[in-house]
C-alpha cells in the first residue's frame, strides 16, 4: 500500500467536513457583515441628517438676527442658509424627511423672493424677515426631533445587530472547535488503528533518482521497530545525498549555460565590426590601382576595432571587476567630462541635452574612472534608444537625504520594454539589437560599491529615467 494512497477515505471525510465548517462560517460572515454595514450606513445617513438640521437652524438665527439688528452682511448668511437646505434636501430620503424639507424650501425660496423685491423697491415693510420668522426655526425643530427619533432606532438596529454577531461568532468558534475536535479524534483513531502496518516510502525523492527503496513495516516489536527506522534513516540520507548531489550538478550547467550565453554574446558583437574591417582590408588589397584603403576606410577599421576593444571591455569588467582606486572627486564635474566625451554624437544625432546642476559641490570620496564608466554607460543607453534625436535630462538633486545625493538620467525615447523591465538589472538581459546587455549590470555593481543604488523606471509622461543615489562625502558645502 503506497504513501500516498493509505488516508484517502480520512482526507475526504476531512475535506467535506471542513468544506461545510468553512462555507458555514463564511456565510455567517458575510451575513453579520452586510447587516453590520447596512445598520451604520442607516446611522450615519440619520446622524448627517440631524447635523444638516442643526446647522440650518443656526444660519436661520444668524439671518433673523441680522433683520433685527440690520448690522453685518447678509450675504454670506444667504448663502449658508442655501447649502445646508440643499443637504437636508440630498440627504431626505424618508417620506417625513421630504415633506419637511420640501416646507422648508419652499419658506426660504419665499423668503429670498422678498428680500430681492424689497431691496429693488427700497420697501422697509420687513415682509421678507416676517416670511423667514413666522416657522423656519419650528420646521427645523421638527426636522430634528424626528432625526433623532430615527437616530434611536438606528442605535437599537444597530446593539441587535452587535448581539447577534456576538452569537455568530460564539457558534462560529463552537463549530470550529467541535469540528476540530471530531476531525482530530477520527485522524487518531485511524493512525492507531492501523500503526503495525504502516507503510513508509520515499517515493517522490526514489522516481527521481531512479532508486528502489524498501518498504519499512512496523510490528509491534519495539527492537525491530528501532531495527525499521534506522533503516530508513539511513535511506533518507542516501536520497538527500543523491538529490544534493544532482542539485549541483544543475547548478553547475546553469552556470555553463551562462558563460557560453556569454560568449555567444561576445562573438557576436566582435564577428560583425571584424567582419566590416576585413571586408575593406580584403577590397584594397583586390583593387590596388583605386588606391588601396582609403582615409575614410581607416577611419572606418579604427572605429571597428574601437567597438571590439569595448566590447572586451565590457566582458572583462563583468569578468574580473576592477578594484575601486577612492579618491577625493567632484560628482558635476565628472558628468561633465562624460557629456563633453560623447558630445559629438549628440550633435549628429541631433540630442538635446538638458544638464541641471546643483549649485553646491557634491564630493565623493570614490574612483571616477568607474564613475565615470556609469554614467557613459547611462548617456550611451539614451543614445541607442534615441537614434533620430531627442532630449536626454541630467539632474542633480541639492538635498541630501541621509547623505546620499540624486542624480536623474531621463531620456525621451520609447522607454524600457515591458519584458525587460522586471530584470532589467540581469545579465544579458536587453532590448536592444546590438549589445550584451553587461553594461547595466556593471553599472549597478559599481553604484553598489559606492554605497549607493540605481533604479531604472519609464515615465509617465514617456522616455526611460534612472535614478541614482550616491554617498556624499561629509565635508561636502
Amino acid at each position: 500500500m503506497s504513501l500516498h494512497s493509505y488516508p484517502n477515505r480520512l482526507l475526504w471525510s476531512a475535506a467535506l467536513a471542513s468544506g461545510i465548517v468553512f462555507a458555514f462560517c463564511g456565510g455567517l460572515a458575510i451575513y453579520l457583515d452586510t447587516q453590520q454595514a447596512k445598520t451604520a450606513a442607516f446611522l450615519s445617513e440619520n446622524i448627517g441628517s440631524r447635523k444638516a438640521a442643526d446647522n440650518l437652524e443656526e444660519a436661520l438665527a444668524g439671518l433673523i438676527l441680522y433683520h433685527e439688528r440690520q448690522s453685518g452682511e447678509v450675504g454670506p448668511l444667504q448663502e449658508r442658509v442655501k447649502i445646508h437646505l440643499q443637504d437636508i434636501i440630498n440627504l431626505s430620503d424618508k417620506k417625513r424627511e421630504q415633506e419637511l424639507s420640501g416646507k422648508l424650501k419652499n419658506r426660504i425660496d419665499r423668503y429670498l423672493d422678498a428680500y430681492r423685491e424689497e431691496r429693488l423697491r427700497g420697501d422697509s415693510t420687513n415682509r421678507a424677515y416676517l416670511i423667514l420668522k413666522e416657522d423656519s426655526i419650528k420646521l427645523c425643530q421638527d426636522l430634528q426631533t424626528f432625526n433623532e427619533d430615527q437616530i434611536e432606532k438606528s442605535e437599537q438596529e444597530h446593539r441587535k445587530s452587535v448581539r447577534w454577531m456576538s452569537w455568530g461568532l460564539l457558534i462560529v468558534g463552537s463549530l470550529g472547535s467541535l469540528a476540530g475536535m471530531l476531525l482530530g479524534y477520527g485522524l487518531a483513531r485511524s493512525l492507531r488503528r492501523t500503526l503495525h502496518q504502516f507503510l513508509v516510502r520515499v517515493q517522490g525523492a526514489s522516481e527521481r533518482l531512479g532508486q528502489e527503496t524498501s518498504t519499512v513495516e512496523w510490528q509491534g516489536d519495539d527492537a525491530a521497530l528501532r531495527e525499521g527506522t534506522d533503516d530508513l534513516v539511513h535511506q533518507v540520507e542516501k536520497v538527500v545525498e543523491k538529490l544534493q548531489q544532482n542539485d549541483r550538478e544543475i547548478r553547475r550547467s546553469e552556470r555553463l549555460a551562462a558563460v557560453g550565453q556569454l560568449a555567444a554574446g561576445v562573438a557576436h558583437e566582435i564577428r560583425n565590426p571584424l567582419t566590416s574591417a576585413i571586408l575593406l582590408i580584403e577590397t584594397g588589397r583586390k583593387d590596388p590601382q583605386s588606391g588601396g584603403v582609403t582615409d575614410e576606410d581607416l577611419t572606418l577599421i579604427e572605429q571597428e576595432l574601437q567597438r571590439i576593444e569595448s566590447t572586451l571591455k565590457i566582458f572583462l569588467d563583468f569578468a574580473r571587476p576592477p578594484k575601486l582606486e577612492r579618491l577625493p572627486c567632484e560628482l558635476i564635474s565628472i558628468i561633465k567630462e562624460s557629456l563633453q566625451l560623447h558630445r559629438r554624437r549628440l550633435e549628429q544625432q541631433g540630442t538635446t541635452v538638458n544638464f541641471h546642476p546643483a549649485q553646491s559641490k557634491l564630493m565623493l570620496d570614490g574612483d571616477p574612472q568607474q564613475l565615470r564608466q556609469v554614467f557613459d554607460n547611462l548617456i550611451l543607453n539614451a543614445l541607442d534608444m534615441m537614434p533620430f534625436g531627442g532630449r536626454l535630462e541630467i539632474t542633480t538633486r541639492p538635498q541630501l537625504i541621509n547623505g546620499l545625493a540624486t542624480l536623474y538620467f531621463c531620456d525621451t525615447g520609447p522607454g524600457i520594454r515591458e519584458d525587460i523591465l522586471p530584470r532589467l538589472f540581469e545579465p544579458f538581459a536587453t532590448g536592444k539589437e546590438t549589445g550584451i546587455g553587461l553594461g547595466l549590470v556593471i553599472s549597478k555593481r559599481i553604484v553598489e560599491e559606492h554605497g549607493g543604488s540605481i533604479i531604472g523606471y519609464n515615465r509617465p509622461s514617456g522616455g526611460a529615467c534612472f535614478e541614482l543615489r550616491l554617498l556624499v562625502a561629509e565635508d561636502t558645502e
